[in-house]
């Protein structure tokens, strides 16, 4: 159990690379001070671009102490990776979208 282990670790950084690669596009893109409108609202650029990478690196960290937890555990590990598989292209996808929301909102888009 432990090859789930190194595996989810795979997708999560492939994931992660997706995201912060996309975020320092975007931040190449975006003025100093400029708002980005998303369907939430108006928001900062640096909570706009860098809040959801930053939140689903903390949360990778997370899910990657449980997978070492569990991986005793055969049940419990194919649990651990399948949350992992699942949430680590999901929140690339939502991040992408994100983005381009933001850089479709901006007025000189």
């Amino acid at each position: 159990m432990v090859a789930l282990t190194y595996i989810g670790d795979a997708l999560w950084v492939v994931a992660l690379t997706i995201m912060f690669s996309a975020s320092r596009q975007a931040w190449s893109r975006t003025r100093p001070g400029e708002k980005l409108r998303l369907p939430l609202g108006e928001i900062g650029r640096g909570l706009g671009i860098w809040a959801l990478p930053g939140a689903a690196f903390a949360f990778s960290l997370w899910l990657a102490m449980q997978a070492r937890e569990q991986a005793a555990a055969a049940d419990l590990a194919v649990i651990v990776f399948g949350v992992r598989a699942v949430a680590a292209p999901l929140l690339a996808l939502l991040h992408l979208r994100w983005l381009k929301a933001a850089m479709d909102g901006r007025p000189d888009a």
